[in-house]
This record gives C-alpha cells, sequence and structure tokens, in this order.
C-alpha cells in the first residue's frame, strides 16, 4: 500500500486530488495539507512514500518544499501539481517522478501512482545481497561494498569534506550552525545556509547511486549521520581492535598483525582537514603503540630474518617513525 501525503494552499484543489487518489487501489491517503510546516514535521515522524506538492503557495514554493523533504528523506517520491508549465526542468533536477498538469484527470493520476509503484520496485530490487558496506578512513577515504571498491563521484569538496565529518562524528546530533561555521563561516547567513542545504542533498543522492545503507538525517537545527549496524568504519574498527589487544599482557602475533594491517596510512590521509588532527594522532598513537609490544616480542623470541620481522618491516615502511621504531626495538 501507497502511503501518500497531498499539500495545496486551494482547499477545493486539495479535496479534489484526495478524491481521485482515493479511487486508485493500492493508494492511502496518509494526510491532506495547506501548511508546508505540518507537511515537514509528518514527513520527519511518519512514514510516507510519496508526496503530491503543489508548486505556487504563498508561504512557500512547491519546489523549496520538495528540496527540504528530500534532505529529510531522500527515498521519498515527489509529484509536483501545477497549473503552470514553467518548473518543469525544476522538477527533472530534482528527479521528481512526475509532473502533473491542472486540472488533473484520474487516467493521468493513474499513470503517475504506476510509475511511483515502478520507482519503488526498482530500488527493492536494486539493493546488494549481504554486501557489507566498508568506509575507509585509514588513509585516502573511500567506500567498498564486499570486496569491491566504489568509485565515488563526489560533486564537490565540500561534499567530501562533509561526509566525513559526519563518519568523524557518526555517534553525534551535529548542529546545523556548526557545520556552516566549519565550512561556510565566509559567506551570509542565508547564502552558507542554502550551501549547507545544497551540500547535505548531494551526499544523500551519493549514498542512493551507490546503495550504501547510510541517510543524513534532519530535526529542525541538527543533523545525525543514520549508519545501518552492519555498515563498518575502518577507524573505529581498528580503534577498538587495539584497545583490547592493548588490555591483554600476552602477544598474538596472528591477531596484531590483522590489526596492524588495517592502519594503511593516517586518518584521512592527504586531506587536510584541522578538526580530524586530534583524532589523527589518538589513532597513530595506538598504532605505534601495538608496533612498539610487537616488534620487541618478536625480537626476543624470533630472528630478524624471519617472515614475521620481515612481515612488519613491509606494514611500516610507509612512515619514517614507525620504521625506525620496528630497526630499534628488532636488531638492537
Amino acid at each position: 500500500m501507497l502511503q501518500i501525503a497531498i499539500i495545496d494552499d486551494e482547499p477545493l484543489a486539495l479535496q479534489y486530488l484526495d478524491l481521485l487518489l482515493r479511487k486508485i487501489e493500492g493508494v492511502h491517503i496518509s494526510e491532506k495539507y495547506m501548511d508546508p510546516e505540518d507537511l515537514i514535521y509528518h514527513i520527519q515522524t511518519e512514514h510516507i512514500d510519496a508526496v503530491f506538492i503543489d508548486i505556487h503557495m504563498p508561504a512557500m514554493k512547491g519546489t523549496d518544499l520538495a528540496e527540504q523533504l528530500i534532505n529529510i528523506k531522500p527515498s521519498l517520491h515527489i509529484v509536483f501539481v501545477t497549473a503552470y508549465d514553467d518548473y518543469a526542468i525544476k522538477a527533472f533536477e530534482l528527479n521528481a517522478v512526475d509532473y502533473i498538469l491542472k486540472p488533473v484527470k484520474q487516467e493521468r493520476l493513474t499513470i503517475t501512482i504506476q510509475r511511483i509503484m515502478e520507482r519503488k520496485m526498482a530500488e527493492q530490487n536494486s539493493v546488494p545481497e549481504n554486501q557489507a558496506t566498508v568506509i575507509k578512513d585509514l588513509g585516502a577515504l573511500q567506500i567498498y561494498q564486499g570486496k569491491e571498491r566504489i568509485d565515488v563521484k563526489w560533486r564537490t569538496s565540500k561534499a567530501k569534506e562533509l561526509f566525513a565529518y559526519f563518519i568523524h562524528h557518526h555517534e553525534d546530533t551535529i548542529r546545523k550552525s556548526e557545520l556552516i561555521d566549519l565550512l561556510w563561516s565566509n559567506l551570509p547567513w542565508e547564502k552558507a545556509n542554502a550551501q549547507l542545504y545544497t551540500t547535505v542533498y548531494q551526499i544523500r543522492k551519493v549514498m542512493q547511486q551507490i546503495d550504501a545503507p547510510i541517510k543524513i538525517i534532519s530535526q529542525k537545527e541538527f543533523y545525525q549521520i543514520d549508519i545501518d549496524d552492519d555498515v563498518q568504519i575502518q577507524s573505529r574498527e581498528f580503534k577498538f581492535a587495539a584497545y583490547d589487544l592493548l588490555k591483554k599482557e600476552n602477544i598474538n602475533t596472528e591477531q596484531y598483525f590483522k590489526v596492524l594491517d588495517v592502519y594503511q596510512d593516517e586518518y584521512f590521509a592527504g586531506l587536510d582537514y584541522l578538526w580530524a588532527v586530534h583524532e589523527r594522532n589518538i589513532l597513530r598513537d595506538l598504532w605505534l603503540e601495538l608496533i612498539i609490544r610487537l616488534a620487541a616480542y618478536l625480537h626476543r623470541y624470533e630472528k630478524s630474518s624471519s617472515y614475521n620481522m620481515s612481515k612488519l618491516k613491509e606494514l611500516t615502511d610507509f612512515d619514517a617513525e614507525a620504521a625506525e621504531i620496528v630497526k630499534e626495538k628488532s636488531w638492537i
């Protein structure tokens, strides 16, 4: 059953569209609205598949409302209803399901509902089967599905940094004002706020395109990233595993190498994000501590020409300080 909401500033037009939609099998009208703010709240709190939006409304243009709704719920299907034919290009840019001219006809509306159902079916069928999504942030920022690296095309460097910042704060809610101060402090408030909305929208589109179970949730003055439990964040996995190993007195070389192999480079290597420096230092210190302990253990129990010694050299050759630690601890 399709859950549909309708918004129009004209009561008669609202009632007429409601009447036509109720005649179509498989459709349930969740609610009708005249106030955009009420609809926005509904989308944040209730499950809705599609929204029929009148473009010309006094409180807010339908296209602007659609952008806000998509920012809240990227999977939402938008249908524009209007008496004018001059917003078709904008509707296309927003990836609207359809663009219907008033007066609405029953036959035309049935075609629209069929399109929504087809899109919904295609989205369900496109979900990959049990392929874990991995966000690699130790080294260059990359996204993997299973063993395949996804070719992510970020529209702007700001979109990439904002996504990285969301990952960095994956357990937190973030004030929108904080994000504006971080990325657009040089712009007037209105322009900066518009840039934030646009960039969040770009991130959501990328996540949809690569079928990643990652969503950006908007809640009034806050954003929060919603990540499925089976999504792995490389730095998080490394940190938990490293702390666990350092708590143990005994050293298991296989476990140490498994954890060290995750650290392929510094946190967000090659990306000059000042906000990442503190976490970068924490992770690197953990990595160096594991190397110190393993190098000392191998020096004590194995020959300097052993396979494990050679392997440890290879794992640290990209970092001069780590390579020097291995040399000092293993060949004294």
